[in-house]
C-alpha cells in the first residue's frame, strides 16, 4: 500500500497556504486513487484543551498521552516510544475538504508530537548525525525554537509510523517547506540513501532565503530577480549576497538535494532553488503547480452574489458600485499592497472619465485568527467600522494602521472609487457585521469580484489571486507571481485572457548587479512602479469586465478553461506524474 506522509506545521488544522494545498491535493480523485492512506505529521501546539477542541470540527481524537485519553488501547502501541524519548503523542483522524466542494474529501491520520521535555541525549545524538552526514551545525541555532521543534519531531518519526502500518508499505514522505526537512532527512540518515520503501520529496512552497532577500531589499523583486537572471549559471545566491549560514531555514532547504525529488510550486521557485544550490540535479526539480477549488456557476448566480456585495457597499458608502475590485490576502510586506493603492489612483481617473463607480474591498488582517464577533458588532455600531477605523485593539493593529492611513488619503482624494478596509478574517455577518446580510458568505465576495489584485513582490504561486477567474472575474498580478506561468499555459489559445501580469522585473533589467544591490533605493523603485502604473493603467482597465455583457463572456470563457486550473487537473498532470518511482 502506498502511504503519503505530509510533514507540516498544519497537520492539525488549516492555518495558511500549505493547509489550502493539502486540502486541494489530498481531496483530488487522482491522489486518492494513487495513495491508500494519508498521514499528517507535525509538532503538538497548545494544551490538552486545544487538542480536544481541534478534533471536534471534522475530526476524531483517538489517543492523547497528555491527559491519558485513549479510545482503543493505543497507549500500549505507543508506550515505549513515549517513555524512551520523553515525548507526548496525540493521534487522531481528520477530513481534508475541497474548499468549495465539501463532498470532495479524504480522511487523514494525524500524529502530533510534543517534544518540549524530550530526552536530551537523543536530541544530541541526532544533531551529531546531521552534522556528520549533511553538515548542519545545530549549535548555531541553539536559541531558535522554530528549528529545534522540527528537528526534534524527526527523531521518533519512523518508529511512530512503523507502529501502525504494515512492513510492506511504500511511503512517500512529503517535507513541506523547511519544517519537514529533518523528518525526511532522518530516513536518509538511517538508510544511507538506499531506502526503497521510502521516497522523499521536498515540497518547495517557497525558497525561504529568496523571500528574505526580496523583502529586505529596497528594490524588492525588481532587484532580486534581475540579479538572479544576470547571474544564472555564473554565481550562486550566496556568491552574490554572502553566506546565509546564520539562517537555519537556508541550511535545511539546501539539504533537499539529497531527496528523491523537489516539487517547486512554480517555475519561479525552481529558478530560485537552482540559484541557491546551482549544483542541484536539475532532473530532480519539477515544477509542480498548485490548483484552485473550482465551482461552476450560472450567470444568475453571479448576478445574485454581485447584488449582495453591491447592497453591502451601498449600506457603507451610499452608492451601488458598477465595478467591484477586491484583494483577499495576508497582511504582510510580500503582498505589495502599496502597489494596489498606486493603481487605484490611476483607475479612479479612468472610472471618472467613463462615468463608472467602483469599490475596492481589501480583506486582510494583522490578527491571523480574526476579531471576535462581539467586537466587530460593537465597532460597527459605535463608529461605523469598516468605513471608519480607530487605532488600537480591537481595531487597527500593527501594519493595519499604515494601510488604513494610505486608503484614508485615497478616499479623500478619489472621485469614483472608494476603498473599504476589512481588517478581519473571513466574510459573513457574524465576522464582518450586520451590514453584510445574513444570506451573504465569503464565496459571494469571490463570485462578485470583477478583478482581484495581487501585485506581490514575492509570491511563489498565489492561489488567492486566481480565485475570481472561475467565476468570470479577472486577476491583476505582478510578474513576480509564480502562478503566471500556469495561467500562460492554460489560456495561451483562449480568445479572452482573464488576467494581466504587470512586469515590474523587466523594468530593472538595464541596471547592473551592483546597482541593483546598492543603488535601487526605495525612492527609485517607487518611481519605477509609478511609471509602470501610469503607462499600463489603461491596459489593465481593459482587462476588467465592466458590464454584464463582458461578465457573461468572461464566465463562458471560464467554463471552458477553468477545469485546467482545478486541483484534480494539476494533481493528474503535474503532481502524480512527477512523483519518484
Amino acid at each position: 500500500m502506498r502511504i503519503a506522509v505530509h510533514v507540516t506545521h498544519e497537520a492539525m488544522k488549516k492555518v495558511g497556504g500549505i493547509g489550502a494545498v493539502l486540502n486541494g491535493v489530498c481531496a483530488a480523485p487522482t491522489y486518492k486513487s494513487f495513495f491508500g492512506q494519508t498521514v499528517l505529521y507535525g509538532p503538538l501546539f497548545g494544551n490538552k484543551n486545544d487538542v480536544h477542541e481541534s478534533f471536534k470540527d471534522g475530526g476524531e481524537l483517538l489517543f492523547s498521552s497528555i491527559d491519558g485519553f485513549d479510545k482503543d488501547n493505543y497507549r500500549e502501541v505507543f508506550k515505549d516510544i513515549i517513555e524512551n524519548y520523553c515525548i507526548d503523542i496525540v493521534y487522531g483522524r481528520r477530513f481534508l475538504f475541497d474548499e468549495f466542494e465539501k463532498t470532495k474529501k479524504t480522511e487523514a491520520n494525524v500524529f502530533l508530537v510534543g517534544i518540549s521535555s524530550m530526552n536530551r541525549e537523543k536530541v544530541t545524538k541526532f544533531k551529531f548525525k546531521l552534522w556528520e552526514k549533511v553538515g548542519i551545525q545545530s549549535d548555531l541555532y541553539d536559541h531558535d525554537w522554530d528549528y529545534e521543534q522540527y528537528l526534534r519531531i524527526a527523531i521518533p518519526f519512523l518508529e511512530i509510523l512503523d507502529r501502525l502500518y504494515k512492513k510492506d508499505s511504500e511511503y512517500y514522505i512529503f517535507a513541506h517547506e523547511y519544517m519537514g526537512i529533518p523528518s525526511a532527512l532522518s530516513i536518509i540518515l538511517k538508510f544511507g540513501g538506499k531506502q526503497k520503501a521510502y521516497k522523499t520529496i521536498f515540497v518547495a512552497h517557497e525558497v525561504s532565503t529568496a523571500r528574505t532577500l526580496v523583502e529586505r531589499s529596497p528594490g524588492h523583486d525588481i532587484s532580486f530577480y534581475n540579479i538572479l537572471r544576470a547571474e544564472k549559471g555564473k554565481k550562486s545566491l550566496e556568491d552574490v549576497f554572502g553566506s546565509q549560514k546564520s539562517s537555519s531555514r537556508n541550511e535545511l532547504i539546501k539539504c533537499a538535494v539529497n531527496f528523491d525529488r523537489i516539487f517547486a510550486v512554480s517555475d519561479l521557485i525552481k529558478a530560485e532553488y537552482l540559484f541557491l544550490v546551482p549544483d542541484a540535479p536539475v532532473e530532480k526539480i519539477r515544477a509542480t503547480y498548485n490548483g484552485l477549488s473550482v465551482q461552476n456557476i450560472s450567470f444568475n448566480q453571479k448576478k445574485k452574489s454581485r447584488n449582495l456585495i453591491r447592497r453591502y457597499a451601498e449600506k457603507m458608502l451610499g452608492f451601488k458600485p458598477d465595478i467591484i475590485l477586491t484583494h483577499v490576502t495576508r497582511l504582510v510586506i510580500s503582498k505589495g499592497l502599496w502597489r494596489d493603492i498606486m493603481l487605484l489612483y490611476h483607475l479612479d481617473e479612468i472610472f471618472h472619465s467613463k462615468n463608472l463607480k467602483g469599490v475596492y474591498i481589501l480583506l486582510s488582517t494583522f490578527i491571523a485568527t480574526g476579531r471576535p464577533s462581539e467586537d466587530i458588532l460593537r465597532m460597527e455600531k459605535e463608529y461605523g467600522w469598516p468605513v471608519n477605523h480607530r487605532y488600537g485593539w480591537p481595531d487597527l493593529m500593527g501594519m493595519e494602521a499604515e494601510i488604513h492611513d494610505y486608503l484614508k488619503i485615497f478616499n479623500q482624494k478619489s472621485k469614483s472609487i472608494k476603498a473599504v478596509f476589512l481588517n478581519q478574517f473571513g466574510f459573513d455577518m457574524k465576522k464582518c457585521g450586520l451590514r453584510v446580510g445574513e444570506d451573504t458568505q465569503f464565496i459571494d465576495l469571490r463570485i462578485a469580484s470583477d478583478a482581484e489584485f495581487g501585485f506581490s513582490i514575492y509570491e511563489p504561486f498565489g492561489i488567492a489571486q486566481l480565485e475570481t477567474i472561475p467565476f468570470g472575474g479577472a486577476a491583476i498580478l505582478s510578474s513576480s507571481c509564480g502562478s503566471v506561468s500556469l495561467l500562460d499555459e492554460v489560456f495561451h489559445r483562449a480568445k479572452i485572457k482573464p488576467y494581466y501580469a504587470l512586469d515590474f522585473i523587466c523594468n530593472g533589467s538595464s541596471l547592473n548587479c551592483e546597482e541593483l544591490k546598492t543603488d535601487l533605493t526605495i525612492e527609485k523603485r517607487t518611481a519605477i512602479e509609478e511609471r509602470l502604473f501610469k503607462k499600463y493603467a489603461n491596459s489593465i482597465f481593459e482587462i476588467i469586465p465592466t458590464d454584464d455583457k463582458a461578465r457573461m463572456k468572461y464566465l463562458e470563457n471560464a467554463s471552458l478553461y477553468s477545469c485546467k486550473l482545478c486541483w484534480e487537473h494539476v494533481v493528474k498532470n503535474y503532481f502524480v506524474p512527477n512523483l519518484p518511482t
